[in-house]
């Protein structure tokens, strides 16, 4: 049975929780449980359930955890545009910069690009540390980077990554599924949680043996996902989902054996079954759910016993006999009847750090150019397909990275996509889409990693504007963020994202945390831990699986509300590290307008054809 829970402010203090039907909202007038409030001293308090469970600390997320600047790096480099493709002439300086030493900072230096239009047929890799990519403004007469090249596969790439490795395009979307954070964990450092019980928002817990560790150690907090844990929530018995399926690809060589197909629809997203390891190849294809005639597959997805087990990244700052403190607090409950947990020591060797991109224009063709746009045809803005889907990739084994004061435009999937850690995402805009408005496209600002903070982001005609994706550890925030012309709903989307605030993000869509059964190919629970605060929209559609709680805390579709504090982010990170923290974050002719979403005119004031798209 799914528990729904709605939580609405009263007073300017006091929490509600009830308990009512799927899909429905209520205002309730009896005060039952405060979960947090500002008390007369001006602190935060918590309420705890019974098991512990409470609101977690959210303000760990974003670069350094917010207790250091977004820093001013010393250009290095300096670039013009050039004529035709400057694919290589800027990636050339990349990896110039690449080779320089790193100083005692972290740093290489930064490559100012600047004024003009650079046309990049290509992609751009940006995958060694200390390496920062920066523009001389992101208006129309700024630094403009343009993702060149239309109706061909081969142009549906990302723009810019920034991770290990150099970026490879298969000419297939795999964005969504990418979850692997790179790190090498020490098995054989592993001991048991022995706790019956780790609520939500605890910073400690009991170890079997805590005697190889130490305090200042880099840890995994290691939560299983069991085969009793997975029909505990429901998502072994997902409904079935018969689609036609085209292209069927059967792969017997190589790392990845299994059938590859499409689905109907006019889909270009290949999907994949594997075989498994110790599988014979006849078993393997009689084990497919293939319909009687062979014509149509069940593309539902039970979830795998070991498919959902996280990996959070904490620290070591204090350790009593068996008892182990950590910095950062646990955002799903750790239970000894679902298998426990562990702790291991990890390495990340590989992992790219202190990576920024900033005061840029990113713009993907997406068509044949009219006389009214360079760009592509207006008209084919809902079916363009084939063209760069993706402005900015943060790939997952990348560490305190910083995009700032980018507006981009047309892109299919996202602006920004944010797969790594502690990841700061500040004052970006996205001017609109150019795909067809259906699945797998137009996720406008994506979170599919730990730690990272969308902050004064605003976009126009996304589906799912501010998203997480399957297995995000979280914690994860999107702070005073705004949509425009929604056209689907916005919140954890699919298969499992854990610890989430929205706070102060204003949309024209719902916002939902919920179960989604059997959509897509078994998307089972979008999420849990997830927390509305001061948010807008027409309505909430919020569930908590067995074992979970959500949150939706004085949150509506009005704007006459009086909640103290007006963030919870800001509060939080505030008690934390102090008032100077806040100038960092908002700028001072700011704090009195959190959650009015002024600063969008502001960061449009020389975009007056676009500015009627964002209400102004």
């Amino acid at each position: 049975m799914k528990n729904i829970f709605i939580f609405l402010f009263c007073f300017s203090f006091f929490l509600i929780n009830a308990q009512i039907n799927k899909h429905q909202t209520s205002t309730i007038d009896e005060t039952k449980e405060i979960y947090v409030f500002q008390n007369k001293e001006g602190n935060l308090v918590y309420h705890e359930d019974k098991k512990g469970n409470k609101i977690p600390d959210f303000s760990y997320v974003g670069y350094h955890s917010g207790e250091k600047p977004i820093p001013n790096v010393p250009t290095v480099i300096t670039l013009g545009p050039l004529p035709g493709d400057n694919t290589k002439s800027i990636q050339k300086a990349i990896d110039k910069l690449g080779q320089f030493s790193i100083d005692k900072n972290g740093f290489r230096g930064a490559i100012l690009l600047k004024k003009g239009t650079y046309k990049v047929n290509g992609s751009l890799s940006l995958s060694k540390s200390g390496i920062v990519l920066r523009g001389e403004g992101n208006s129309d007469h700024g630094t403009i980077i343009v993702a060149t090249g239309y109706d061909d596969i081969k142009f549906r790439r990302t723009l810019i990554s920034i991770g290990p490795g150099s970026y490879s395009f298969s000419g297939r979307h795999k964005y969504a599924e990418e979850t692997e954070s790179g790190i090498i964990v020490n098995q054989k450092s592993g001991t048991n949680i022995i706790d019956e019980y780790v609520p939500i928002g605890a910073k400690s817990f009991k170890v079997s043996s805590p005697s190889n560790y130490n305090v200042g150690d880099k840890i995994i907090v290691f939560r299983p996902s069991t085969k009793e844990w997975i029909s505990y929530i429901g998502c072994d018995n997902l409904k079935a989902k018969w689609d036609p399926i085209k292209n069927i690809r059967w792969v017997k060589e190589g790392k990845n054996k299994g059938l590859y197909y499409l689905r109907s629809g006019g889909s270009t997203s290949e999907y994949k079954i594997l075989k498994n390891k110790n599988e014979g190849w006849e078993e393997f294809k009689n084990r497919l759910p293939f319909s009687s005639d062979g014509k149509k597959l069940n593309i539902t997805r039970q979830w795998q016993t070991g498919a959902y087990d996280f990996y959070f990244e904490r620290k070591i700052v204090n350790i009593v006999t068996d008892k182990i403190f950590i910095d950062i607090p646990i955002v799903h409950p750790i239970e000894k009847r679902f298998g426990g947990g562990k702790i291991y020591h990890y390495s990340n060797p590989e992992r790219v750090t202190e990576v920024g991109i900033e005061n840029l224009r990113l713009v993907s063709e997406f068509s044949k150019p009219t006389k009214e746009n360079p760009y592509g045809d207006p008209e084919k803005i809902n079916t363009a397909e084939l063209h760069a889907w993706n402005g900015i990739h943060i790939k997952p084994n990348s560490e305190n990275i910083w995009i700032k004061n980018i507006i981009g435009n047309y892109f299919g999937w996202s602006l920004v996509s944010a797969s790594g850690k502690k990841a700061t995402i500040q004052d970006c805009i996205n001017l609109g889409h150019a795909s067809e408005i259906t699945g797998g496209r137009r996720y406008s600002f994506m979170i599919n990693g730990q730690l990272n903070l969308v902050q004064r982001c605003a976009t126009n005609a996304g589906r799912h504007e501010f998203v997480t994706q399957q297995k995000t550890a979280g914690p994860n925030v999107f702070v005073d963020c705004i949509g425009y012309n929604s056209k689907s709903l916005s919140g954890p989307h699919h298969r499992y994202s854990v610890g989430t605030l929205f706070d102060n993000v204003k949309s024209e869509k719902p916002m939902e945390s919920r179960f989604r059964g059997n959509s897509g190919t078994g998307h089972g629970w979008a999420g849990s831990q997830t927390c509305f605060y001061n948010c807008r929209a027409p309505k909430f559609i919020v569930e908590s699986p067995p074992g979970g709680i959500s949150w939706v805390i004085r949150s509506a579709d009005n704007e006459d509300r009086k909640l103290n504090p007006v963030s919870l982010y800001y509060k939080q990170v505030q008690e934390r590290l102090g008032n100077e923290v806040l100038t960092r974050l908002i700028e001072k002719k700011y704090f009195d307008n959190i959650g009015k979403y002024k600063w969008v005119k502001i960061n449009l004031k020389d975009e007056k054809e676009h500015t009627k798209l964002f209400g102004y």
